[in-house]
């Protein structure tokens, strides 16, 4: 009896959990440009999604207008000012890192699934930075490369400075990488399409 409850538990906490994070960015969504939408047109002009609809669109035309190299320096200088602010640095820093990790569009080798040897066990991590120009002289080297590895089942993981000359480079996308660290390479967690490639050394 618990081994079947248990079972259809891990069968239906993912999706139920996906759906609730959906429903409640859909309705925060809603909320924010729901009310700016009635403030300025009118209640009967409004219509539930009408607000999603909105957002979706905001953030198109946003993404057109960085085409613009005056929109990009205004960013910039508007990104400079709040990188002297103490706290707000902090957490825009790690946003704007967490979301260059995972941009696809990242051809560089930060953000790359690696495989590191530690005494014959290989362990799967993933590139997070080349250089260390701005950090302590005693913190990293030219031929070494900051390696993230998360520990599965849980949120943590620890960082390593590891020689470029250890690292084997894994076909795989960052996304589908971390699900299989996560998940400690559970068959079921990790099915996908992708055909992968032989490991190779990186230069």
């Amino acid at each position: 009896m618990g081994k079947i409850l248990l079972r259809g538990l891990l069968a239906v906490a993912p999706l139920a959990i996906t759906i609730v994070l959906l429903v409640w960015i859909y309705n925060e969504l809603e909320s924010i440009f729901g009310k700016a939408i009635i403030y300025f047109i009118g209640p009967e002009y409004y219509f539930p999604g009408l607000g999603v609809l909105l957002a979706l669109v905001c953030i198109f035309f946003i993404g057109l207008l960085f085409n613009y190299w005056i929109i990009q320096n205004l960013y910039n200088w508007f990104e400079n000012k709040i990188k002297k602010i103490p706290l707000i640095k902090t957490i825009y820093n790690s946003v704007t890192d967490l979301m260059s990790f995972f941009s696809s569009g990242n051809k560089k080798a930060e953000g790359s699934v690696v495989k590191v040897d530690f005494g014959g066990v290989e362990l799967i991590g993933f590139v997070t930075r080349e250089t260390f120009n701005d950090l302590p002289k005693n913190l990293g080297s030219e031929d070494q490369v900051a390696v993230f590895f998360p520990f599965s089942y849980q949120i943590g993981g620890f960082t390593a400075m590891v020689s470029k000359s250890r690292l084997i480079k894994v076909d795989m996308p960052v996304e589908q990488g971390i699900r299989f660290v996560i998940t400690a390479a559970n068959p079921s967690a990790n099915k996908s399409s992708y055909t992968p490639s032989k490991p190779k050394k990186s230069n």
